[in-house]
């Protein structure tokens, strides 16, 4: 039976909101060539001031979480906890048959 594609949210807090887009911005094409990436899209509230809505979908967990495993194995998920304020809040989604 194949996996059934989830959704990641992930409300950020940055300690510094411009220098989290930048950082952002250089390691998101990276996210969006990961193996079962469908998409990873951010969202800013109009003033700036609610923090960053991060939004990917999977194919399938098993693709999300190898994508975390090698983030952390490089380094770049400790950084990207580096520039948040407050700890990320995370939340996965599966697609309800209703």
């Amino acid at each position: 039976m194949p996996s059934k594609p989830i959704v990641v949210t992930l409300r950020l807090t940055p300690s510094d909101p411009k220098a989290f887009q930048s950082f952002l911005a250089e390691i998101l094409p990276d996210t969006r060539k990961a193996r079962g990436c469908r998409y990873a899209k951010t969202y800013v509230t109009k003033d700036g001031a609610e923090g960053v809505l991060l939004l990917q979908e999977w194919n399938s967990p098993e693709d999300q979480q190898a994508y975390m495993a090698w983030r952390e194995s490089t380094g770049v998920l400790q950084m990207f906890l580096g520039h948040l304020a407050t700890p990320a809040d995370v939340q996965i989604w599966q697609a309800d048959p209703a």
